[in-house]
């Protein structure tokens, strides 16, 4: 069944060929619905970068010739973020590696798998305000 389009939801899709070259688009579409959306500088320049590594991540492990989705969906203070791509490997991007590391250091949540048809999602989720943690003063 069709998804229903909810009105308070602002989604834009971006497909582009699995190449390095083509990252800047995405990028910038980030941060243009960021700053669209009254992300702080700081917080957009973070998404900027978590695009930046996660389209890295799916594009090195991409077929050759095939290309990448980039999927932003925003509602109220949350953007959520997909970047698709078909995998040679058949994994997910280990979660020790360093860019794991950064990619959860940039946004509030980051997940990655590959479904039945081989394609590598990477998820991002990123607040207007980065939450602050309960073991940091007030």
């Amino acid at each position: 069944m069709p998804e229903t389009p909810d009105p308070d939801v602002t989604r834009v899709q971006l497909r582009l060929p699995a190449s390095t070259a083509y990252v800047s688009l995405a990028r910038s579409a980030a941060a243009a619905i960021a700053a669209r959306l009254d992300y702080p500088v700081d917080r957009i320049d973070d998404l900027r970068l978590a695009v930046d590594e996660a389209c890295a991540l799916v594009i090195t492990d991409a077929a050759e010739g095939s290309e990448i989705a980039c999927d932003f969906s925003a509602a109220g203070d949350r953007l959520d973020v997909q970047i698709a791509g078909t995998s040679r490997s058949g994994a997910t991007p280990s979660h020790g590696s360093f860019a794991w590391m950064v990619l959860s250091a940039l946004v509030d949540a980051v997940d990655a798998s590959v479904t039945d048809d081989h394609r590598l999602v990477v998820t991002l989720s990123m607040h207007t305000l980065q939450p602050t943690h309960s073991d940091e003063p007030a």
